[in-house]
């Protein structure tokens, strides 16, 4: 791996009085800032535009999660300034296509998103060989989702497949992930942690968000 992997906060929190309060506190540790799926539902693509203008400096992820018109979606997301926008790797392969165009006409990033994939690395292969006039996805995401994480957290079993995949994408993380889990996620050429509750529920955000990012930047695997 050339470089530490970038530290995400998943604001997946319902109002932007709540994900710029988080935002302020945790913004000296984190790499990206995601607007997250229950932010732009309940506030709009607005809430990428607000987030942006606020934090310039930041990366920020617009976690869509599009299923279909990918184009419009991806162009909705750029125009507010998002920097990378996620969509479902199981949606239509011309869905996906259409997102690249629309990657390729507005100079973003796509994360292809494997949290529903029932045989995610088979799904993986196949949306690899998707572009636009030589855009590809820029990552993909193993993800256990919200209402899964009870019984399956962060998932190492499917970055350990995806990783046996040649030339494969630049990987993301997601999915109840821990400060303890740091040090298994270190093991994979990961490229972007991606941290939700743990941060936004915490007691102390900002204290949790510079442990994290203290254990992926003083992490030295052995």
């Amino acid at each position: 791996m050339d470089s530490k992997p970038k530290l995400q906060v998943a604001l997946d929190v319902i109002s932007l009085e709540d994900a710029l309060r988080i935002a302020n506190q945790v913004v000296s540790f984190v790499d990206i800032i995601e607007a997250g799926t229950p932010l732009i539902k309940s506030e709009g693509i607005g809430a990428v535009k607000v987030l942006k203008k606020n934090f310039p400096e930041k990366i920020i992820c617009a976690d869509l999660k599009t299923a279909d018109a990918g184009y419009l979606e991806v162009q909705l997301a750029a125009e507010a300034h998002a920097d990378i926008i996620s969509i479902l790797a199981d949606a239509y392969d011309n869905t996906i296509e259409e997102a690249l165009r629309a990657s390729y006409d507005y100079k973003v990033e796509v994360m292809a998103d494997l949290i529903v994939s029932r045989k995610p690395i088979k799904r993986l292969k196949e949306i690899m060989k998707l572009h636009y006039k030589g855009r590809k996805l820029t990552y993909a995401l193993a993800h256990s989702g919200l209402d899964r994480q009870s019984s399956r957290r962060a998932p190492l079993s499917e970055i350990e497949a995806m990783v046996q995949v040649p030339n494969h994408p630049k990987l993301a993380i997601a999915g109840g992930i821990r400060s303890t889990d740091i040090q298994n996620i270190m093991q994979y050429p990961i490229s972007i942690v991606i941290v939700g509750g743990a941060i936004t529920n915490a007691e102390n955000p900002s204290k949790v968000s510079e442990q994290l990012k203290q254990l992926i930047e003083n992490y030295t695997k052995i």
